[in-house]
C-alpha cells in the first residue's frame, strides 16, 4: 500500500496548488465552509493512515516502549529501554497508552490509532485557522490550504509525530490572547507540556500584552500547566520532578543533518583534523541557536503583530538550528496561512514536500539508504 500513499500524497500536492484559491471565490455560509474544511481535512488524512501500516519506525517503537513502561508503573525518564525515546514532558504518552490499550482489547494495528490524536489536532487547526479570518472567502481558503497542505498530512497520518497538537494549542493561545491572557496562557501552557518547543512563541505573547499584570498572569499560567502535568506524573511514579525537566531541556537531538552543523559535520569528515569544530557544535549549538533568536526577536519580530512576530521566530529558528528534525517542517504552515502569506508558503510547501516525499520513500517509510 506504500505505492497507493505516495500517490495520495502526490494528488494532495496538486488540490493544495489549486483548490484552494478558486474554491475560495464562492459565496458560502459559516456552517458550510466548516463542514466542508472537516470533512476534507479528515479525507485527506484518514485514507493514508488506513492505508499505511507503517510509520517513522524508530518514532512508533518508543511510543510502544513508553507505553508498556508506564502500564508497568515505571519511569520512562531513567529506565534504561527508554534512553531518549522520549524527551518530552509528560503529557503524550498518557495517549501513548490509551492507544496500546485500545489496540490490544480491539486487535486493532496500534500505528493506526496512535496518529489519530495528530489527525484530530490537524482539523481543529483548519477549522481554527479559518474561524480567525475576517471574511466567508478568506476563512475558507486558510481553511481549505492547511487541510490539503501535503507537509502536515505526511507528519500526522504518515510518519506518526504529534507536531500538529502543540501547534494547536499554540493556535488556541494566539485566539485568545486579546481577549483573555489566562486563557491564553493555560493553553501555551498545555502546549509546552505536550511538547517544549511552542516556548519560541512565548517571548512575542508575552509582549503581545501592554499591562505588565496581564503579562504576569500569562507568564504565570503558562508556567504552571507544565509544572502541573510533571508533578502529577512523578507523584504517581515516585521520581524526582528535575529528572523530567532535565529531558526535556537538555534534549539536543538530529545535530550535524541540517544548517550550520552540517557543514561542521562534513568538513570533520573531509578534514578529520576539524572534527573538534563538530564537537563544540553538539557541545554549544542550542547556545549559538538562542542567542540569534533573541537577537532577531530584539531588533525586528517584537515590532511586529503578534501572528508575524511568531512566523519570523520560527523561520529564523530554521534559518539558524543547530539541530533538526523533518517533522518541524510542519511548524510554519499554519503561521505561514495565519499571517496570509500564501505566495510564500507555495514555495516553500512545494520544497519541503518533495524533501519530505524523498526522506521518507528512502529512509522513514521504507529503508533504502543506510
Amino acid at each position: 500500500m506504500l505505492y497507493w500513499s505516495y500517490l495520495w500524497i502526490i494528488g494532495m500536492l496538486g488540490a493544495y496548488l489549486v483548490l484552494p484559491y478558486f474554491l475560495s471565490q464562492q459565496s458560502l455560509s459559516k456552517k458550510r465552509i466548516i463542514i466542508i474544511i472537516i470533512s476534507v481535512s479528515l479525507v485527506a488524512r484518514m485514507v493514508p493512515n488506513l492505508m499505511l501500516s507503517v510509520g517513522a519506525g524508530y518514532d512508533i517503537e518508543s511510543y510502544q516502549i513508553v507505553s508498556h513502561l508506564i502500564q508497568q508503573g515505571k519511569d520512562v525518564y531513567t529506565h534504561p529501554d527508554a534512553n531518549g525515546r522520549h524527551p518530552y514532558l509528560p503529557f503524550q504518552m498518557y495517549w501513548f497508552v490509551f492507544s496500546s490499550v485500545i489496540a490490544e482489547q480491539f486487535h486493532l494495528e496500534f500505528i493506526k490509532i496512535v496518529r489519530l490524536a495528530a489527525i484530530i489536532a490537524d482539523i481543529f487547526i483548519a477549522v481554527l485557522l479559518s474561524q480567525m479570518m475576517s471574511t466567508p472567502e478568506a476563512s475558507l481558503r486558510a481553511g481549505l490550504t492547511y487541510a490539503l497542505n501535503p507537509v502536515p498530512i505526511l507528519v500526522s497520518s504518515y510518519h506518526g509525530q504529534f507536531d500538529a497538537i502543540p501547534i494547536c494549542f499554540l493556535l488556541l493561545s494566539i485566539s485568545t490572547a486579546s481577549s483573555s491572557p489566562i486563557k491564553s496562557g493555560l493553553w501555551v501552557g498545555f502546549g509546552i507540556l505536550d511538547k517544549s518547543w511552542p516556548i519560541l512563541a512565548i517571548p512575542s505573547l508575552v509582549y503581545h500584552y501592554k499591562k505588565w499584570s496581564h503579562r504576569l498572569v500569562f507568564m504565570i499560567l503558562s508556567i504552571i500547566i507544565p509544572l502541573i502535568g510533571v508533578f502529577i506524573y512523578c507523584y504517581r511514579i515516585q521520581v524526582y520532578p528535575i529528572t523530567v525537566v532535565q529531558q526535556a531541556i537538555n534534549y539536543n537531538h538530529g545535530i550535524g543533518v541540517w544548517g550550520y552543523s552540517y557543514l561542521a559535520r562534513l568538513l570533520s569528515i573531509v578534514q578529520p583534523d576539524l572534527t573538534f569544530l563538530f564537537r563544540q557544535v553538539i557541545l554549544h549549538g542550542r547556545y549559538i541557536t538562542l542567542t540569534i533568536l533573541v537577537m532577531v526577536w530584539v531588533l525586528y519580530a517584537r515590532k511586529q503583530r503578534l501572528e508575524a512576530s511568531i512566523l519570523t521566530v520560527f523561520v529564523t529558528f530554521f534559518v539558524v538550528t543547530h539541530a533538526f528534525s523533518i517533522q518541524y517542517l510542519m511548524w510554519l504552515v499554519p503561521f505561514a496561512i495565519l499571517n496570509q502569506s500564501y505566495k510564500w508558503l507555495k514555495y516553500y510547501t512545494l520544497a519541503a514536500c518533495f524533501y519530505m516525499f524523498l526522506v521518507y520513500s528512502t529512509l522513514i517509510l521504507e529503508m533504502h539508504i543506510t
